[in-house]
């Protein structure tokens, strides 16, 4: 059978656009599979040829850097070579879920370990998600851009230097004090100093991680760091995942990361921005103590009742009772979600529906992390200008999503958008009020009026921008005002595919989110490799989604 040994390729099919996935196992001979089998993650590096199929035939020849004895490797594609961003860090958590429906997954001993491109994805999904793994392994790579391309945030527009904090590791690196971490560098790889950037920024949150030099190398493994790495790893793996650890470090940049096991951000102050939260029960949870930074809203869960609460020196008395030996839960918010309002107790769902929360958080290339489907435009628009953009545009993703993320793009015409697609895909829409008929539907529902004579942005607000001319096109993440109610709220985008474009693909560090949550276009400026367009103004949306006054 091929579930005795060597290695498998596999696939599964994405629930982000349908396509098919591949991904590789080694399973060692006479691995024990009486129970869940640990798994270990190994990100692969750079290959701009390293299509579906040769990412196949490639691990089959070379298996990888370790070989447990008593633990499946799991070789993900990461779709691609995307630096194992957005679709291509969902990629690792569905091969995953994959192959624990063929062979069952030890699910609190899964380590996340990858070199070069690998070693970046390994930092910022570990980092990201800290509470899916037991331990990480980062091997050279990339976790901060401006110092790894060398660029200086100065030199870049402003949204676009704050869209680095959603990729970039020191930002969300406390959250790896919540498990063991090693690092590797070769003595002379050029990419060393993405390890030294995480030893000294863990030692900056007081923790010192190993950093495994192999002697005399450039940028690969040498035998006794291989043998060093898996020797620090082989207990936390025998130890796994804590279940419910009375300590929880959370760092993150917007509530996209999700939490971290009983601690959930509900709000930000502010999305692109550094936020905390540490939390700590006592021994026999009769306390709990919690400090936050950039926090306007929190679910604590794991509870014991009844249990006394402070947050950031606020007392705070949890006196639900439970039955004996059960643990319960609370929602924690600031009054009106104001940065310095007062804490209190509330019902989540006396929380403002129209407001930034876990799932709908933007920026723009957030809606291609999850379900979409993309919608052309039925019939002529505003101008044949407009027209040209929006039908060259249309294209640029299909061929962009073809190319860089090995999948054909979700199409569906506007009469076959059903209420199903509403409830349960982000919509990606292309063209204007006259083109395209969901556009005509969603347009009052949202911050925009765009009409032959300009278009404007926040109209009625007090952060009212106005765009004049027929040659400007917006382009913007939101809430879908179509979504039915009794459904979760899905985004809606307007004329836009996912932002980075050619010349980002040069560098894997380069290949992030170039847009914020809002663009105007100007079609007097030819697209090209950067950019779609001249960019008059873009910004990120409050955190109720609306138009931020000019600063």
């Amino acid at each position: 059978s091929w579930r005795e040994g060597g290695f498998v390729p596999l696939a599964y099919r994405s629930r982000i656009d349908g396509s098919s996935q591949p991904f590789g196992i080694v399973v060692p001979e006479g691995l024990d599979r009486s129970q869940p089998v640990p798994v270990w993650i190994w990100l692969h590096g750079r290959g701009e040829r390293d299509t579906d199929l040769h990412f196949l035939w490639q691990k089959a020849r070379k298996t990888g850097e370790f070989f447990p004895h008593d633990a499946i490797v799991l070789h993900p594609f990461g779709r691609y070579c995307n630096g194992w961003k957005g679709p291509g860090a969902v990629d690792v958590i569905e091969a995953l879920d994959a192959l624990d429906r063929v062979i069952p997954v030890d699910r609190d001993r899964v380590v996340l370990a990858g070199f070069s491109m690998g070693g970046a994805g390994a930092w910022e999904i570990g980092a990201r998600r800290t509470d899916r793994f037991c331990a990480v392994h980062g091997g050279a790579g990339f976790v901060d851009t401006s110092r790894f391309i060398g660029i200086d945030p100065g030199d870049v527009p402003p949204w676009e230097s704050r869209l680095w904090l959603l990729t970039d590791v020191p930002p969300v690196a406390r959250n790896l004090l919540n498990l063991p971490v090693i690092a590797y560098s070769g003595e002379k790889d050029g990419q060393r100093a993405a390890s030294e950037i995480m030893v000294a920024t863990l030692a900056a949150e007081g923790r010192q991680i190993p950093h495994q030099i192999g002697a005399g190398m450039e940028h690969r493994y040498d035998d006794p760091s291989r043998a060093a790495i898996a020797a620090f790893l082989r207990p936390a793996i025998a130890a796994g995942r804590p279940r419910s650890p009375d300590t929880v470090h959370w760092a993150g940049t917007t509530l996209a990361d999700g939490g971290a096991w009983w601690v959930e951000p509900l709000g930000l102050g502010e999305h692109c921005a550094p936020a905390r939260i540490d939390a700590t029960r006592s021994a026999k949870g009769s306390t709990l103590h919690v400090e936050t930074a950039n926090i306007t809203a929190v679910h604590l869960g794991d509870i014991p009742a009844p249990c006394k609460i402070e947050i950031d020196g606020t007392p705070i008395a949890f006196e639900v009772s439970h039955p004996e030996g059960d643990t319960g839960a609370v929602v924690l918010a600031r009054a009106g979600l104001a940065p310095d309002g007062a804490w209190g107790i509330v019902d989540v769902t006396s929380l403002p529906t129209r407001r930034k929360r876990p799932g709908l958080t933007g920026p723009i290339d957030e809606a291609f992390d999850a379900p979409f489907v993309v919608v052309p435009p039925v019939g002529p628009g505003l101008s044949p200008a407009v027209d040209h953009f929006v039908a060259e545009e249309f294209a640029h993703l299909k061929r962009r999503w073809h190319d860089l993320y090995r999948g054909e793009l979700p199409v569906v015409e506007a009469r076959d958008v059903s209420d199903e697609i509403l409830r349960t895909k982000h919509l990606v829409l292309f063209g204007d009020e006259s083109s395209n008929p969901l556009i005509a539907r969603a347009l009052p529902g949202l911050p925009l009026r765009w009409t032959p004579e300009g278009v404007v942005l926040g109209p009625g607000t007090a952060g009212e921008r106005r765009f004049p001319g027929a040659g400007q096109v917006p382009v913007l993440i939101h809430p879908n005002p179509l979504s039915p109610s009794d459904a979760y709220q899905r985004y809606l985008v307007l004329n836009s595919g996912f932002t980075f474009r050619e010349e980002h693909d040069v560098n894997n560090a380069l290949q992030n989110r170039r847009l914020p949550d809002w663009a105007v276009i100007d079609l007097a400026v030819p697209p090209d490799g950067r950019d779609p367009g001249g960019i008059v103004a873009a910004d990120f949306f409050d955190e109720a989604w609306g138009v931020k006054p000019v600063r």
